[in-house]
């Protein structure tokens, strides 16, 4: 009989998609609750979300009433960065399966972090935790944010903050992430990533898509895998993560990492196995075999409405889109419509091709 898993995110299909492929009955919590996830999952509860967190209230209330007792635990995504305090909460209700709360908080403390990085000569762009007098060229980004729309330009007039902020001086690059998997003490790189933006004049570093297998130097790769290792054992980071980092002129200013389930593990799948076993596995402190992944690039974009607009009820969407609305769904400007995605031999291949077919909608 097949195991029962919560998994827990913003947009969940992704993780549902690698849960059901690898055997496992899901129960989805999900902000959309798109048809694709509706497909996959045999319960599907969707939680509303408040500045890019779940409401804690919310999510606590659906699982007290829930009989949890043949869930095997629950997967998160991203949601919880900035309330790690509502994972202690679920805890009580079932195993939380990914990393701690205690490492997601120092993972996601700019001060821990970038510590961390001066530790290991990892270098970053220029950071501060007190407004800058002089704010041209300066970023204001929320702890614990994610999807790039926390990131904003620093603005002359000192507006207040919903959620406590630092402050990093514009870094000029090409923006690239690495999915990686670890067990509490070594780590193993399963992609590295070009990504890209989807901005708008208030959100210049939305989030827009990416691009599996990025071609990048091997020196830069080797010195990545080093700092992921270096922060697997320091933080304890378990499972799946991510971390972000820009590329400039050969050198490689390190972001952040993301201490939960990126969407880019929808870019990849295992030579053998599935890489969301291995993830539990790794969770648990059971992975018998590092994870090695197929070498075909795949790329996807968010496409987002540029005004409110309102899904079609008889809608034909190609057979390479993703995260599709329901039929009649209400979606305010500057919200997801859907995912594109497209493959190919090489990353700048997938990337064209799903711009195209992104802009073709």
């Amino acid at each position: 009989m097949a195991s029962t898993i919560i998994i827990a995110a913003i947009s969940s299909r992704a993780f549902v998609q690698a849960a059901t492929q690898a055997g496992f009955k899901v129960i989805a919590i999900d902000a959309f609750a798109d048809v694709d996830t509706q497909q996959n999952a045999v319960e599907v509860w969707k939680v509303p979300v408040i500045d890019g967190q779940f409401d804690a209230d919310s999510v606590l209330n659906i699982l007290s009433k829930k009989d949890l007792s043949d869930c095997l635990g629950i997967c998160f995504g991203a949601g919880f960065e900035a309330q790690p305090d509502l994972l202690r909460k679920i805890a009580m209700f079932l195993p939380v399966i990914g990393n701690t709360p205690d490492a997601i908080e120092k993972t996601k403390m700019p001060h821990t972090f970038f510590g961390l990085c001066d530790a290991v000569n990892m270098l970053y762009p220029v950071t501060q935790f007190e407004r800058p007098s002089h704010t041209l060229g300066w970023l204001q980004k929320s702890i614990g944010g994610s999807g790039g729309a926390h990131i904003k330009p620093v603005l002359p007039i000192d507006l207040p903050a919903k959620k406590p902020v630092y402050y990093q001086k514009i870094q000029a690059g090409t923006p690239y992430s690495c999915l990686f998997i670890a067990d509490g003490k070594q780590a193993q790189v399963i992609g590295f990533n070009e990504q890209w933006c989807n901005p708008t004049a208030l959100l210049p570093y939305r989030y827009g898509g990416a691009a599996s297998h990025a071609d990048i130097d091997a020196a830069h790769k080797i010195k990545v895998e080093a700092f992921i290792i270096a922060a697997t054992q320091k933080l304890g980071l378990r499972g799946m993560n991510s971390c972000d980092f820009l590329l400039h002129e050969d050198i490689i200013y390190m972001l952040e990492i993301n201490p939960r389930l990126s969407a880019t593990l929808d870019l990849y799948r295992a030579k053998k196995g599935y890489l969301f076993t291995a993830h539990i596995a790794a969770c648990l402190g059971d992975l018998q075999e590092w994870p090695i992944a197929a070498s075909q690039s795949r790329a996807h974009h968010i496409v987002y409405a540029n005004q409110v607009a309102l899904t079609p009820p008889n809608m034909d969407w190609p057979e390479w889109v993703c995260d599709i609305p329901q039929a009649n769904t209400a979606i305010a400007a500057g919200e997801p419509i859907c995912s594109v995605f497209s493959t190919a031999r090489a990353a700048k291949m997938a990337k064209k091709k799903v711009l195209e077919r992104a802009s073709s909608l």
